[in-house]
């Protein structure tokens, strides 16, 4: 069963951040395709939410998956929930 995806608030204002800031330097088509990279990454995440990395030996359940070369998703882990909480970008 697939893990049902949560956004904390901070996650989402660092996805707009990483958002605005393509809009000042990139063009709509590397946007796009950003978002595209975001969505994908969400999806296999759901199916497969141990494929990142371990941030912290104390805090099993954070962990970081690479979304883009240059932004990482670092994410929370609840198996009992069978839930994924989005932390920042």
């Amino acid at each position: 069963m697939d893990c049902k995806i949560s956004w904390t608030n901070r996650a989402w204002l660092s996805y707009k951040a990483n958002i605005e800031y393509l809009e000042q330097a990139w063009t709509i088509k590397e946007i796009s395709n950003f978002v595209l990279l975001v969505d994908n990454k969400l999806a296999l995440l759901s199916k497969n939410p141990k494929m990142g990395s371990q941030r912290h030996k104390s805090q099993p359940n954070i962990l970081c998956t690479l979304v883009h070369k240059r932004v990482l998703l670092i994410y929370q882990h609840k198996p009992a929930q069978n839930e994924i909480d989005l932390l920042v970008f």
